[in-house]
């Protein structure tokens, strides 16, 4: 059983053809949780996320998590247009998540941003080089259920049926739009409202920006991978995860989602957002 939740959801047609393959302005849509219907309206922007999952080399844990805390949050709350970042731990590979919240993925291309790339401070020079097996997605908020932050998180990334075409409208496959109507239409409201949970995100990589060399980035000694799609999942506790992941694993599974892999349970180390 589930309850009616908050919700908002940022649809841009040229990244999501299977919810509308025709139209050429950004939309955004209120969802009723008992109807199978949409009410679009145009909107000027939508949200942006970076996301990164990363192991660290193990003798230098301890000083990468302060410089995480004491540094690099702090540093990058201040940027204009971050709104907020929290960070996850987990036991299993890839042992930290971190989000970034931003007013827009364009943030993630603005001159501020790039600055402080391109001038990383003397420690995370230092700390740059322990990054292991880094995957980096400077994303788009396709679509967003719930509110509040979680004290735990999951997240599963994978690719849509025909990724990989050149992207804007363009004809749906049926996997594809079945998919796309499970997700934004049942799978994350329900997410949402399902209890223990406290917000559920469809994320959309923009490669544009997300494969901006930085001389931050060359820091690190492997080649960041990106991840195409991301379904993030917040919760009270770890243990209202697998009802919640399960059922959309599976509806990716039936209706060619491909590269699905599910990273987690984390548990929540820090936040900080801008005052």
């Amino acid at each position: 059983m589930f309850a009616p939740c908050s919700s908002r959801i940022f649809i841009d047609p040229t990244q999501l053809s299977f919810i509308h393959s025709t139209a050429t302005d950004r939309y955004t849509a209120g969802y009723e949780p008992h109807a199978d219907r949409f009410f679009p309206m145009p909107v000027n922007t939508a949200m942006g996320m970076l996301v990164v999952w990363t192991d660290v080399i193990a003798e230098h844990e301890t000083e990468f998590n302060a410089w995480y805390t004491d540094q690099h949050l702090p540093e990058r709350v201040a940027i204009p247009g971050f709104l907020n970042v929290r960070r996850y731990g987990a036991t299993q590979s890839p042992k930290y998540l971190a989000y970034y919240e931003t007013e827009s993925v364009e943030v993630m291309a603005s001159t501020a941003y790039t600055e402080r790339l391109a001038n990383p401070t003397d420690w995370t020079r230092r700390v740059m080089p322990w990054f292991v097996a880094t995957t980096r997605s400077a994303c788009r908020v396709t679509a967003e259920f719930g509110h509040g932050v979680g004290g735990a998180a999951q997240t599963i990334t994978f690719s849509m049926p025909q990724a990989g075409e050149a992207r804007g409208p363009r004809p749906a496959s049926p996997d594809e739009v079945a998919l796309g109507h499970f997700l934004v239409a049942k799978a994350l409201p329900e997410a949402a409202s399902h209890l223990g949970c406290v917000r559920a995100w469809l994320l959309h990589n923009d490669p544009s920006i997300t494969d901006r060399p930085s001389p931050e980035r060359a820091l690190r000694p492997h080649r960041d991978s990106a991840a195409d799609w991301v379904i993030a999942i917040e919760a009270v506790v770890e243990s209202a995860q697998p009802e919640i992941i399960g059922p959309i694993e599976t509806a990716l599974r039936e209706n060619g989602a491909t590269d699905i892999r599910n990273q987690g349970p984390y548990q929540l180390l820090s936040y900080l957002r801008k005052e």
